[in-house]
């Protein structure tokens, strides 16, 4: 069965069986950001640190861009 014949079939469940497939999606998609291989974006608090970081260690570069 091609993934278009699932998705065919899904559209043709009842609303409370077509959510049991939205819930079991949403279950597949929390199992791989959990996974090892899954990315991970930076907060906006680890970002301004790192950011903070960057500028403090070359500060000088900076410092000569701004003029």
């Amino acid at each position: 069965m091609s993934a278009l014949e699932v998705i065919e079939q899904i559209k043709a469940l009842p609303p409370q069986e077509q959510a049991v497939v939205v819930g079991f999606v949403h279950q597949l998609e929390g199992d791989e950001v959990s996974s090892p291989k899954a990315i991970r974006f930076a907060t906006p608090e680890e970002s301004k640190v790192a950011g903070d970081k960057v500028v403090k260690q070359y500060e000088p570069v900076f410092r000569k861009l701004s003029h």
